[in-house]
């Protein structure tokens, strides 16, 4: 393509266009679940917690007046005070099977980043590890379940080609919810019942500004040490709870308590992608809101996206307990399949438990970085 310019985000027209850019691209694309355009746009918005801690200047490809490809340039600045350091980021990042189009996009988010003193590049991040991240580099067969991200293949060559190379996998396993709970397993879990005063409880939305205090607490101190991890404000967290009240089972979230004392977590959702690809121009209505309400009837598989201890209460066998009591749950619930994800390629006190219990490590997510 020769007639490409890459404009930045700065009106309402632009913002639409950056947005709606995957539909040019992945429409009749079977695996791609369009988003709902609304969720998108409330990420986008200045007025969205996260900016209060990072900047971020979105470009678009135009190819004449047609929105071709898109790219966010991200500096975060509570990611750098946290690691002490330097780091721009991209995200956001889609483009055709074309050179020139990913060629310029690339260059014109590094040159923003360098722009703000980001001595290197990390990404995507959309916009950072709190929210969807990383490029699908394995498991192009399946569409991609709540929250996770879908490209074509040749997204992984694109990175290459510019300069980018791989600085950490993310892996997403799954298995069917009929299987039988590892022995091993078992023994831990009803040790650790034996030795400490356990109670399980269900969040309540009754009281969900108070159960989002509690698993903000949770959560900050059980991903601090986490490769990339970067600490949720208390505002950017609720905005962040309170978008998922309304998709949340609250049977799928489970606490555990240890004399009383909340010591970790469980959070499972619903795969809404299930109903979100009956939707197609990724609009509530006229006719979407339906197919939202009545979730329950499209949905048979579920998603598990974050298990949390306390610092506190690791290495005490209570991950078990989490394990068991949230495979009985989803069971009763009826659902069909899990997907565990995504879990750091190295973390092994995640991966090895999965493994045991007999899931699929069957989709990669790669995460690139690149010196400036």
């Amino acid at each position: 393509m020769t007639n490409v310019t890459i404009v930045p985000v700065q009106t309402s027209k632009q913002l639409k266009d950056f947005i709606h850019t995957p539909w040019n691209l992945y429409q009749g694309d079977s695996k791609w679940v369009p988003p709902l355009k609304m969720a998108v746009n409330d990420l986008l918005k200045r007025n969205h917690p996260f900016y209060e801690t990072s900047e971020m200047q979105n470009f678009v490809a135009y190819d004449g007046k047609k929105p071709i490809g898109r790219i966010s340039a991200v500096y975060n600045n509570n990611h750098n005070k946290f690691h002490e350091e330097e780091r721009g980021f991209i995200g956001f990042t889609e483009f055709p099977n074309d050179e020139t189009v990913a060629a310029k996009l690339f260059e014109t988010a590094e040159a923003w980043l360098k722009e703000k003193g980001a001595k290197n590049v990390l990404g995507p991040m959309n916009p950072s590890t709190n929210y969807e991240c990383g490029t699908l580099v394995k498991g192009f067969d399946d569409p991609a379940q709540i929250m996770m991200t879908y490209n074509q293949p040749y997204h992984d060559d694109m990175y290459k080609k510019f300069g980018y190379s791989k600085a950490k996998d993310l892996v997403a396993y799954r298995i069917k919810t009929d299987f039988d709970m590892p022995e091993i397993i078992k023994r831990i879990a009803e040790r650790t019942e034996k030795k400490e005063k356990i109670t399980y409880r269900h969040v309540k939305k009754k009281n969900w500004d108070k159960e989002v205090e509690l698993m903000h607490s949770i959560y900050n101190d059980a991903w601090e040490k986490n490769w990339g991890f970067v600490p949720m404000t208390p505002k950017e967290f609720l905005h962040t709870a309170k978008d998922l009240k309304s998709v949340i089972d609250e049977k799928l979230i489970v606490i555990v308590e240890v004399n009383g004392e909340p010591a970790g977590f469980i959070v499972t959702l619903p795969d809404l992608h299930q109903v979100l690809q009956k939707i197609p121009t990724g609009k509530l209505l006229p006719t979407g809101i339906f197919k939202l309400l009545n979730a329950k009837k499209y949905v048979n598989r579920c998603r598990v996206i974050t298990l949390g201890m306390k610092s506190e209460f690791r290495k005490k066998g209570l991950e078990t307990l989490l394990y068991t009591k949230a495979h009985q749950v989803i069971k009763d619930q009826g659902y069909k399949e899990i997907e565990m994800s995504w879990i750091l390629e190295d973390n092994l006190n995640m991966n090895k438990p999965l493994i045991r219990m007999g899931a699929e490590a069957y989709k990669t997510y790669r995460i690139y970085e690149k010196d400036l």
